[in-house]
């Protein structure tokens, strides 16, 4: 399962509509919605959760997916710091930090990804479209 910033993951596109994404993967586990009521689509045998925007448009994935890989590295499970240096020096730039206490976030928000760990140990890649002027680009759907 690779990560392709700004577009997706593997096959999977940002903008495709909510239908769409059931009929390439199937009904999900779960559906839950966020804090402004939009859909978040729960798939268990992927370990992901795909988020869907206000016109129904998949716009954010989070993926606990040991299988997952970013820049050709696998990143469930290794040391976060290892995979945000390797992250910084690969994008160009320097990440944000969040302290939650044992949770830790490390965003690279110019890419829209974000790397969430606990006791230093990645266990999360939530990342989504890139945007152009406020707009949503949404290159491959």
């Amino acid at each position: 399962m690779e990560v392709k910033l700004g577009l997706g993951l593997d096959g999977i596109s940002f903008g495709i509509s909510q239908d769409s994404l059931k009929d390439m993967i199937g009904e999900p586990d779960k559906i839950d919605v966020d804090h402004d009521e939009l859909p978040l689509l729960q798939y268990n045998s992927l370990m992901c959760t795909f988020w869907m925007d206000k016109s129904d448009r998949l716009h954010w994935i989070q993926s606990a997916n040991p299988l997952l890989t970013l820049q050709n590295t696998k990143v469930i499970g290794m040391e976060v710091l290892d995979i945000v240096a390797k992250l910084a020096l690969v994008l160009g730039y320097s990440h944000e930090f969040e302290d939650y206490g044992a949770t830790e976030s490390y965003s690279f928000s110019e890419h829209e990804l974000e790397i969430q760990s606990e006791y230093g140990i990645v266990t999360d890649v939530c990342f989504g479209h890139y945007w152009k002027d406020d707009e949503p680009l949404y290159t491959n759907a």
